[in-house]
């Protein structure tokens, strides 16, 4: 029974759960009732607050002032901007300053750059004391004067009114090396009202540089042997329409490269050449000569520049417009020649007028074949040359010519010469010195040796080949001092007993000359000592030679200076001075000679040959040779 309850009660509810619609019978919930927790009287106050609530209501505030101040932050911004752009401003922005530019972007070197500059002012107020500055590139020169510099230019321009333009034109002449970029810097200048401060705005104008203001073409042979003469022909050129003012050119020589001489000639040492002014597609020609010394195949790199003198240094290009680099091949030669002047194997050698040198020659076949019938010629240049001191050990000298001979009939060892092999032979000669009577001005011997020699080509034709090497030798200025001491003659009156007394003092006179040959000699000075028992008097004459003394040490110093040869017209090459000391002898040098001033020396700097010359003069005694009126017996000490 109870079972049969269960199922209908169950079948009951599973109708009334799927059924689509609700019946008249279906049951109502019964409603809750409600719960009384009792809480105390006071809760509002003391108990804890629900906390939800809270929270929801300040993240709700927060946001509700954050979009309250964006509103009013963008309405205050649209009120300023608007001030700014409807109501006027006093303020100045640099941003506001535009600088417009118009000209070439490429112009040849050496021409003309016309530059048309528009300046704006697009602040509402006016600007004050404005001035326009153009910076131009190093070398820059002025369109009107291309001789004069013009590194910055400055125009005043005073005031800019709102939204005025002012335009400016500005000129220069460019000058710099081939496709290069020149920068222009424009500048503009001003002040405002209220401040002291000076504000800028700057724009960079560029410009290419196409071509240099000089061209420079060099011509020369590729490949030398070494110890042979090269030749460069260097020709400028100039491609500006303007005057190219103070040009030089500068060449940089290789390791193993000697200067023999250029026409026309360097005017700074070796390798600087002053162009002068240079007309519009006017030009300059060099020809340079000189010696390459190198092992085979070694290159040697020659570096030529042009351009304008540095304003500082004459000596020195400011701004170089072009350079060229041109190498040279090094061959060993076929048969190689040396020359050796006393020992010195230099291209140059300075030697003393007068003097005897001694030359080694020697030679070596370079070549796998033998070389027959060998020739060595030696050929002297310069008027200094003694010919009748000219000996040649197996050669001859054939004085007409000028010339000296090795040939097979006068040395069997240059009938043949095997492969590797070498050989040797001398000579030796002088110049004339001063004793000759001649004088000579920067006076140099040259050498022009040849070597020339017969091999057999692999076509079995017999081929002359030759070598040759060039020698030079400076000849120093003879620099001269002659050294003389009086008492009874000179430009001081002397006192004192003469012969000198034992303890009594007596004066005399010294008198140095300097006699100077052939060359300009620099920085010369004459130096020597008093002994210890001579007294410097103080006396010079004349006054204006610039002579001292040193009482510690007891050195007497002669500043000469620089000395003109008795080669040049406008100088007699001759120096004096005269200065006076005082002899105190004492019981020990009785009968004596004693010396009034020590060993002399004059030294200076011979400009020609580039050497430090000196020479020394025996010390000076009371033996008065050079007075008139001395006697003999006068020179010793008495008593």
């Amino acid at each position: 029974m109870s079972k049969g309850r269960d199922r209908s009660s169950i079948e009951d509810m599973r109708k009334r759960l799927y059924s689509r619609s609700k019946g008249s019978d279906s049951k109502k919930r019964r409603e809750l009732n409600p719960i009384d927790y009792g809480a105390k009287s006071g809760w509002d106050d003391q108990g804890a607050k629900p906390l939800f609530k809270e929270k929801k209501k300040k993240s709700r505030s927060m946001l509700s002032i954050l979009l309250i101040a964006s509103v009013v932050f963008f309405l205050l911004a649209i009120a300023i901007s608007a001030f700014f752009v409807f109501g006027g401003s006093n303020v100045v922005s640099s941003q506001n300053i535009d600088i417009e530019i118009q000209g070439p972007t490429t112009i040849s070197g050496g021409e003309e750059l016309s530059l048309q500059i528009a300046v704006t002012n697009k602040n509402n107020v006016a600007i004050k004391l404005a001035d326009l500055l153009i910076e131009y590139p190093d070398g820059t020169r002025s369109a009107s004067n291309i001789s004069k510099a013009l590194p910055r230019y400055r125009e005043t321009i005073g005031t800019v009114a709102q939204g005025e333009i002012i335009q400016k034109t500005v000129k220069a002449i460019l000058l710099g090396s081939e496709d290069t970029q020149q920068k222009v810097k424009v500048t503009v200048e001003y002040r405002i009202d209220g401040s002291n401060a000076i504000f800028f705005t700057e724009k960079i104008y560029d410009v290419t540089l196409v071509s240099a203001p000089l061209s420079l073409a060099v011509s020369n042979i590729n490949e030398v042997t070494s110890g042979q003469e090269v030749e460069f022909d260097v020709e400028i050129t100039s491609n500006s329409n303007t005057i190219i003012k103070g040009a030089l050119l500068s060449v940089e020589y290789p390791f193993g490269f000697e200067f023999i001489s250029s026409t026309p000639g360097p005017a700074f040492t070796d390798s600087v050449w002053d162009l002068g002014d240079i007309q519009p597609e006017g030009s300059r020609k060099i020809r340079l000569r000189g010696v390459i010394v190198g092992e085979n195949e070694e290159e040697r790199v020659f570096r030529f520049s042009s351009g304008i003198k540095n304003e500082r240094d004459e000596k020195e290009i400011g701004v170089a417009f072009i350079t060229s680099l041109r190498s040279v091949i090094v061959k060993k030669s076929f048969i190689e020649v040396n020359l050796a002047l006393n020992g010195d194997r230099s291209s140059e050698y300075v030697s003393a007028l007068g003097n005897e040198i001694r030359a080694d020659v020697t030679w070596v076949n370079n070549m796998p074949v033998s070389v027959a019938d060998i020739e060595i010629e030696v050929k002297f240049f310069g008027a200094p040359l003694d010919k009748l001191s000219i000996s040649a050990d197996r050669g001859f000298y054939d004085s007409s010519t000028n010339t000296l001979t090795f040939s097979r009939e006068t040395n069997s060892d240059l009938a043949s010469l095997s492969p590797g092999e070498s050989g040797q032979t001398k000579f030796s000669f002088a110049s004339l010195g001063q004793s000759s009577g001649n004088i000579f001005k920067n006076p140099e011997i040259l050498f022009d040796i040849t070597v020339k020699g017969k091999r057999i080509s692999e076509s079995q034709v017999p081929q002359i080949i030759n070598s040759s090497l060039k020698k030079t030798i400076k000849l120093a200025s003879d620099l001269l001092l002659t050294s003389r001491s009086l008492y009874f003659a000179g430009p001081f009156t002397n006192t004192g007993p003469m012969p000198p007394k034992v303890e009594s003092e007596t004066t005399y006179t010294v008198i140095w000359t300097i006699n100077n040959s052939s060359n300009t000699v620099d920085n010369t000075i004459v130096t020597a000592t008093l002994p210890s028992y001579v007294r410097w008097v103080g006396q010079t004459s004349p006054i204006n030679e610039d002579i001292s003394f040193n009482s510690v040490g007891g050195q007497i110093t002669w500043n000469v200076g620089s000395i003109k040869p008795k080669a040049d017209v406008s100088s007699t090459g001759q120096r004096e001075v005269a200065f006076q000391v005082a002899l105190l002898p004492s019981l020990s040098q009785i009968g004596d000679t004693p010396v009034l001033v020590n060993e002399q020396t004059i030294a200076g700097n011979d400009r020609f040959s580039e050497t430090a010359i000196q020479a020394i003069k025996k010390e000076l005694t009371t033996r008065l040779f050079t007075d008139p009126s001395f006697a003999t017996e006068d020179a010793r000490v008495v008593e």
